[in-house]
C-alpha cells in the first residue's frame, strides 16, 4: 500500500489537465465577460451617435414634413448597425427662444415615444442663450439585449439626449 502511494504521489503525467480543467472557468468567465462589457459600451456608444445623428439631420432642414421625419429615423436606425435597431425610439422637438420664453414649437414622435421630451424648452437653455435662438432637441431610447447569456444576461436601455442649432440660423418648422 505504501509504495502505491508514492507511485501515485511522484507521477505528474496528469498535472496539466487537471490545471486545465481548474483554471477553464475562470479564463471563460473573464473572456466571454469581457465581450460582454465592450459589447455594453459600443451598444451605449451607437445608441449617442444615432441621437446626435438625427438631431444633426432635422438641423440641416429649413423645413421637415412627417415623411422627411420618418426618414430621418430610419437614418438614425441606420447608426446602430450592426445591431438590431428595431427597439430604437426617439422624439424630435424644435425649441425656440422668444421673448424670455423657451417654447416648443412642434414635436414628432413617429420614431417612437420618449417621455423625456416633454423638457425639451429646459433641455435646450444651454443652445439656446439669446432670444430668437432656435434648437432640435432629440430624445432616444435603446433597449438592449447581448447575444450572450454566459456569464450574464444583459438586457439595458440606453437613453441619450442631443441638441443642435438649425444650420440656417433660423426655426426649423414643420409642416405637411
Amino acid at each position: 500500500m505504501r509504495g502505491l502511494l508514492g507511485r501515485f504521489r511522484r507521477d505528474r503525467a496528469g498535472v496539466g489537465a487537471v490545471e486545465f480543467a481548474l483554471i477553464l472557468p475562470t479564463m471563460l468567465f473573464a473572456v466571454l465577460g469581457s465581450f460582454q462589457v465592450f459589447a455594453l459600451a459600443r451598444a451605449r456608444m451607437l445608441t449617442v451617435a444615432a441621437t446626435r445623428n438625427l438631431a444633426d439631420l432635422v438641423s440641416q432642414q429649413d423645413s421637415v414634413s412627417p415623411t422627411q421625419i420618418a426618414d430621418f429615423c430610419k437614418a438614425g436606425k441606420l447608426s446602430l448597425l450592426p445591431l438590431a435597431s428595431s427597439t430604437f425610439k426617439a422624439s424630435i422637438a424644435s425649441v425656440t427662444y422668444t421673448g424670455s420664453i423657451r417654447k416648443i414649437d412642434w414635436t414628432d414622435v413617429s420614431c417612437g415615444a420618449v417621455t423625456a421630451i416633454s423638457g425639451a424648452a429646459t433641455t435646450a437653455a444651454s443652445v439656446t442663450p439669446a432670444a430668437g435662438d432656435s434648437a432640435i432637441v432629440v430624445s432616444a431610447s435603446y433597449a438592449y439585449t447581448s447575444p450572450l447569456t454566459f456569464p450574464l444576461t444583459l438586457n439595458v436601455t440606453f437613453a441619450s439626449t442631443a441638441m443642435s442649432r438649425p444650420r440656417l440660423g433660423t426655426a426649423v418648422t414643420y409642416g405637411t
